[in-house]
């Protein structure tokens, strides 16, 4: 395209020095790429932007006879709106011209929506009485317009007050707020060439054009910023270092803007990458790009993320959260810290239950017989895991991103055992005893230990971390479910009853979209077979927005979202009456982001979700999540030293607090018995002072306190030599 097409899309084709490794890297292993066959053909289509269920675009395809004008400059016919909308398989439809009301004979160009997609903001030639204005160089500039969807048509067409017929003002994109529009000028006072600019709306007016500054802006050009929900800026430029042609950059705001970062492979190429979109949650999106390979001089292309795109720039924008924790692993019976037992650990979070369940890709099932419906989830740790050893004292540290981990611990001798832990809601010290003799325990699978409407606590009365008495194998104590509760609305639920809900984590939708993509398929097949399993079970499957746009349209495109998610089930040969679509909008927010509340980007996603509900079943279920190569007998929540929500909290306290400033323990028993007897031993060797402390539903062997750390290590190393394993509590 030549300078003058630019301005309606890529504005100038210059060679950078290639200055960045066009090898594959991780990034571009995380990122897949397909050309959108569908709405590409051999002329130009490009600057894709998000609206209800798909996308509209920018082409120089003939929109109809009437508009059927060829713009000399360019060789070709002027820019029109398109719409491409999303069939039932995901994959979206041949376009068709967007509006007949927003046609013209000019140049119509990229264009963005507010939140409730009731108003557009777009790109269009100068004109008055339906005759081009022109600058005084000759050429008729650009300039950014409004209409408003009334009834289903684009009414009141308006210029914006800042436009400036002497520059082109192009681009734009409103923020989530709809408080701060962005745009692209070459007008005055700006770095040189095209450079981006934002207006605040105050009230019904704009204030004055600002200008981003140096971190964004170059001498060159930078175009086509889209500002997603967190305040990210992307954009295009040729002024920043990067692969040729135009790349795709982000910006944070903060005090300043953060320095402009190439989105880099496969997001950029030698040729123009630009017009750059994604989705609140950062998984998928489009973007326009005229590399080799296409249908034309400029495409679109979809995008799908494995994770979110913030990951791939993690160490710089968004490091994780990561936690310290300590295995403890005793004998359950004499309460000996065991070395050398193996513990190997992956993240669930890419696990949804319904792939378990359906025996997904990665977990396996095995399938229940027909007098039992307990289900079996076998975890390849092989596959997925890291591994270590835990040391003389029993001891195995690990550091642990935010998130839900399996642990499988197994040492010769002893009975495996799988714990599953939340980082989020753990403390830093866990505890697992393990059993010397391999036997075989009901392992709790009854669905008898968790009473009605209660809180999901077992009915042994532990201190809610789901731990049962160290002398039976402890199991599924169903304590992220409750009957008639909320229950688990993330991760994995122990059992499943009537009133269990449990969360479909891999279910995506574009802003204002309700279809559903092509990746939300994983789930949904996965949910398909779970019921087709289960016959007799009847859901209610919910859609869930953030507080931000209006209530009723919030509740709309929920409903919607819930509809069609319904209908895909039906379509996989679920029975329509064992399923309900139901769709809360706003109703059911999780934390305080309600409306006016001020919160980041996720927090507003905590509150975006697909749930599922169980409405009637005959018989509960129970899961069971075991090593795939070596299932042990029993799996539970992790045990912990303390925790929160029992009855012997108060307790926890003030044991704690007179335990001094360094404390050595000699063991954690479960059974006050066997606490006694480890107590007994030790006075018998001459600690005299050890003594038995209550933790939350634990009994800790006290064998003294120190304020001098170098006297408790003493005591350590004396407590080594009598081959009395312990360790130290700071």
């Amino acid at each position: 395209m030549n300078i003058f097409q630019h301005f309606f899309s890529t504005f100038i084709f210059a060679i950078l020095a290639l200055s960045v490794s066009a090898q594959e890297t991780e990034e571009e292993k995380k990122v897949f790429i397909n050309n959108e066959a569908t709405i590409n053909s051999d002329k130009l289509e490009y600057s894709p932007a998000f609206y209800e269920d798909g996308i509209v675009f920018i082409s120089t395809k003939v929109s109809n006879k009437r508009f059927k004008m060829k713009d000399k400059r360019i060789g070709k016919n002027v820019m029109s709106i398109f719409q491409s909308k999303r069939e039932e398989n995901g994959l979206l439809l041949p376009p068709k011209p967007f509006s007949i009301e927003l046609l013209s004979t000019v140049h119509e160009g990229p264009l963005t929506f507010d939140r409730t997609g009731e108003t557009i903001f777009f790109t269009r030639n100068n004109t008055k009485n339906g005759k081009k204005i022109k600058a005084k160089d000759g050429i008729t500039k650009m300039s950014i317009f409004q209409a408003e969807n009334v009834a289903g048509k684009w009414v009141n067409i308006t210029s914006l007050p800042f436009n400036d017929r002497e520059y082109n003002t192009v681009h734009p994109s409103i923020s989530v707020e709809g408080d701060v529009l962005y745009f692209s000028s070459n007008r005055e006072g700006g770095a040189g060439g095209m450079d981006i600019w934002s207006v605040q709306k105050i009230g019904d007016d704009w204030s004055e054009p600002r200008n981003l500054g140096p971190s964004i802006n170059t001498e060159s050009d930078e175009i086509f910023p889209f500002v997603h929900a967190d305040g990210t800026l992307y954009f295009a430029s040729n002024g920043h270092i990067g692969f040729g042609g135009l790349d795709l950059f982000f910006s944070r705001p903060g005090g300043e803007w953060t320095p402009a970062t190439n989105l880099g492979a496969p997001f950029n190429s030698e040729n123009d990458d630009f017009g750059f979109i994604i989705d609140r949650d950062k998984k998928n999106g489009y973007f326009s790009s005229s590399r080799s390979g296409g249908y034309g001089a400029d495409d679109i292309y979809s995008f799908y993320v494995s994770g979110n795109l913030d990951e791939l720039f993690d160490e710089d924008v968004r490091p994780k959260v990561v936690r310290d924790f300590t295995l403890m692993i005793s004998d359950n019976i004499s309460s000996e810290m065991i070395e050398g037992a193996m513990i190997t650990y992956t993240n669930l979070d890419n696990l949804s239950i319904t792939k378990a369940i359906s025996g997904g890709s990665n977990p396996e099932l095995q399938v229940p017989e027909d007098e039992n419906t307990d289900l079996l989830l076998r975890v390849p740790m092989e596959e997925m895991g890291m591994n270590g050893v835990t040391d003389f004292l029993g001891k195995f540290p690990v550091a642990l991103s935010t998130g839900n981990y399996a642990f499988v611990i197994e040492k010769p001798g002893y009975q495996s055992r799988q714990i599953l832990v939340d980082t989020e809601n753990s403390t830093e010290e866990i505890f697992i005893s393990l059993d010397k003799e391999v036997v075989v325990a009901d392992a709790g699978l009854n669905g008898d230990n968790t009473t009605n409407g209660s809180s999901g606590s077992p009915s042994t009365g532990t201190d809610g971390t789901g731990f049962t008495d160290g002398t039976n194998s402890p199991g599924i104590d169903g304590s992220n479910v409750s009957n008639g509760s909320n229950g688990s609305t993330g991760g994995f639920s122990n059992t499943i009853r009537e009133g269990s809900v449990f969360q479909l984590p891999n279910i995506y939708y574009n802003f204002n979209d309700a279809s559903i993509r092509p990746d939300a398929k994983v789930d949904l097949d996965a949910l398909a077979g779970f019921l087709s399993q289960y016959p007799d079970v009847e859901i209610e499957l919910s859609s869930h927005t953030d507080s931000r746009g209006g209530s009723r349209y919030n509740k709309r495109l929920s409903q919607k979202r819930a509809e069609n998610a319904v209908a895909y089930l039906i379509r996989e040969g679920l029975p329509a009456d064992r399923l309900v679509a139901v769709g809360y909008g706003e109703d059911a927010i999780r934390n305080h982001c309600t409306n006016g509340k001020e919160c980041t980007e996720d927090e507003h996603q905590y509150n975006r979700r697909t749930e599922v509900k169980i409405l009637r079943m005959n018989n509960e279920i129970n899961i069971q999540f075991v090593n795939d190569t070596s299932p042990p007998e029993y799996v539970d929540k992790a045990s912990f030293a303390t925790g929160s929500g029992s009855s012997n909290s108060s307790s926890t306290e003030s044991s704690d607090s007179n335990l001094g400033n360094y404390t050595v323990i000699a063991g954690v028993y479960a059974n006050y018995e066997n606490a006694e007897k480890k107590q007994g031993r030790l006075v018998g060797m001459g600690y005299a002072q050890t003594s038995i402390k209550t933790v939350g539903n634990y009994y800790h062997i006290i064998v003294n306190t120190f304020q001098d750390r170098n006297q408790a290590l003493s005591l350590q190393t004396n407590l080594t030599g009598d081959q009395i394993k312990s360790f130290l509590k700071e």
